[in-house]
């Protein structure tokens, strides 16, 4: 059966994709090698109930994410060892574009300001694709998803290759607050604890806001001050390096353009 939404063939294409990689990575060993297929096989089955559902709450509300998290996840698993070589070049950007100086720099309500924007972008998903749906000129769920999940799954797909750790763990921190403090646990908790080049965080920003460009011009002009807000929040807490965030934009403007 062909799927009847793009978002749902982009789903297989790249669960399969992960399930190849796994099994030509060299390095990786067989426990995380057959976590991968594990999880590539679950992103499989839920793709293809995607693809025959008509459920409105499952096609268009509960399955995208699900897809979204299990890519993640399951992309995580491809960790082999940190490539230093390519951290060094990615903080010697950064370097050159004094991020570290203006960071350490920051007032305290700035910080904690990208603090709340960093954290902003786990419910901005959800609310926007409720926007989309009621704030849009020519509201399209389907063309959100496809949007969203293929501009995750190109970020998420270079993972095996491209294997760096955040500048947050190579650097010390440029600033504290409560909330850095909360961001940070939840991280050791939800996240593959690695980074991810391009930044899914920038790509999603971005994407969000060029979804709802044509909504009405506040929800418009909200959604792009966050990608803005969220870019700067994963570069400046050095959650991610500069280079990582502007990948995401390329490729968030590219996906856009192009579905």
């Amino acid at each position: 059966m062909i799927p009847s939404h793009p978002w749902a063939v982009a789903s297989l294409v790249y669960f399969a994709y992960l399930a190849a990689a796994a099994a030509v990575r060299t390095g990786l060993f067989t426990g995380a090698r057959v976590r991968v297929w594990i999880g590539a096989a679950i992103g499989l089955a839920v793709s293809a109930i995607a693809a025959s559902v008509t459920s409105f709450w499952l096609r268009d509300v509960l399955l995208p994410p699900v897809l979204l998290l299990t890519a993640y996840w399951t992309s995580g698993l491809s960790w082999v060892r940190p490539m230093p070589r390519v951290e060094r070049w990615l903080g010697a950007f950064d370097r050159r574009l004094r991020v570290p100086e203006i960071a350490a720099r920051l007032p305290r309500v700035l910080s904690g300001f990208f603090e709340l924007a960093y954290v902003g972008v786990y419910p901005l998903i959800p609310i926007a694709l409720m926007l989309e749906l009621i704030g849009s000129a020519r509201p399209d769920a389907t063309r959100f998803w496809t949007v969203i999940l293929i501009t995750d799954y190109i970020c998420f797909a270079m993972l095996p290759w491209i294997q760096t750790r955040p500048p947050r763990v190579l650097e010390s921190g440029p600033y504290n607050s409560r909330l850095r403090a909360f961001n940070l646990a939840l991280l050791g908790h939800a996240s593959i604890g690695v980074n991810t080049v391009p930044s899914g965080h920038a790509a999603e920003g971005l994407a969000v806001a060029l979804l709802l460009s044509d909504a009405h011009p506040g929800i418009a002009a909200t959604m792009a001050f966050s990608a803005v807000a969220i870019s700067a929040a994963t570069v400046l807490g050095r959650y991610h390096y500069a280079l990582d965030a502007l990948a995401g934009w390329a490729v968030a403007i590219a996906v856009w353009h192009l579905v």
